[in-house]
C-alpha cells in the first residue's frame, strides 16, 4: 500500500469510526496530512506511562489496553479501546507525560498526528476540538462507572462491567445475543475488575449456567444483557 493509499484509506476510517467524523472535509483533510498511519503487532507496548505526550493516537483497527503497574508489580487495567477510540488525548493537550501504558491487544492499526501538528488545527478549527472534549467526556464516563462497581459484591461488579463493555464494543452476533468485540482474558478482566483471574472464571462459569453468556474463545457473547442490568442494578438499589 502506498502512502497515499493509506491516508486515503485512514480518511475514509476517521470519517466512518471517530469523533473526528463531526470536523468540515477540509479540517480532516488537513489532520491527514500531517498524520501518519502506523502498524502494531499483538503484545506490542505503543507507549509507556511517563514517556513524552507528543502525538495523539486514534485506532483505526484492532483492540488496545490502557494499564499502569502498581509499586508491587500488579497490572491494573484502566480500559479498553476499539476502533476509533483517540488515545493519549490528555498528554497531547496539556504535553505532560504519558500517564499510563497502552498495549496492543491483537494487531492494530493506528492514526498518528504529533502535538506539534495537531495544535493548529485545534486552535483555528472548533469542530476538531470539540471533537477532543467529547471523547474525554466519554472516558470520564466510563471511568465513573468502574469506580462506580469497585463498591460492589463479586456477581454484581462482573455484571456492571459486562454491561458496561456491552455499552461500549459490543456488536451484533445474532437474534438477542452481543458479542463484546475486544480480545481479553480472564486475566485482563480481572485486572479490570481488582479481582483475581480465578474469582472472574467462577463468575463467568455461573453466569454462563444461568444463561447470561457464553464464551467463545477470548470472546465472551451477552445472551441476556436484561438479566445482567438486573444483577446490577439490584444491589445498586439494595
Amino acid at each position: 500500500m502506498t502512502v497515499a493509499d493509506a491516508k486515503t484509506r485512514a480518511k475514509d476510517l476517521l470519517k466512518q469510526r471517530s469523533v473526528l467524523a463531526r470536523c468540515p472535509e477540509n479540517v480532516l483533510d488537513d489532520i491527514v496530512r500531517r498524520g501518519s498511519v502506523v502498524r502494531h503487532a499483538r503484545g506490542e507496548t505503543i507507549y509507556s506511562q511517563g514517556s513524552p505526550g507528543d502525538s495523539l493516537v486514534i485506532l483505526l483497527s484492532g483492540s488496545l489496553k490502557i494499564t499502569n503497574v502498581t509499586t508491587d508489580a500488579r497490572e491494573v487495567v484502566l480500559g479498553f479501546a476499539k476502533p476509533g477510540a483517540l488515545i493519549g488525548e490528555i498528554a497531547v493537550l496539556d504535553g505532560s507525560p504519558r500517564s499510563a501504558d497502552v498495549v496492543a491487544l491483537e494487531a492494530t492499526e493506528a492514526f498518528v498526528i504529533y502535538r506539534r501538528d495537531l495544535m493548529p488545527i485545534l486552535r483555528s478549527n472548533p469542530d476538531a476540538t470539540f471533537a477532543l472534549v467529547e471523547g474525554l467526556c466519554s472516558m470520564i464516563r466510563a471511568t465513573n462507572a468502574r469506580v462506580e462497581s469497585q463498591g460492589m459484591q463479586t456477581q454484581a461488579r462482573c455484571a456492571a462491567c459486562l454491561v458496561n463493555l456491552v455499552q461500549q464494543h459490543g456488536r451484533e452476533a445474532g437474534e438477542d445475543s452481543v458479542v463484546i468485540d475486544l480480545k481479553i482474558t480472564q486475566r485482563d478482566l480481572g485486572n479490570f475488575l481488582g479481582l483475581t483471574r480465578e474469582t472472574v472464571s467462577r463468575t463467568l462459569s455461573e453466569f454462563k449456567e444461568s444463561g447470561l453468556i457464553e464464551t467463545k474463545g477470548n470472546s465472551i457473547v451477552v445472551l441476556d444483557l436484561d438479566g445482567l442490568q438486573e444483577i446490577a442494578e439490584t444491589e445498586r438499589e439494595g
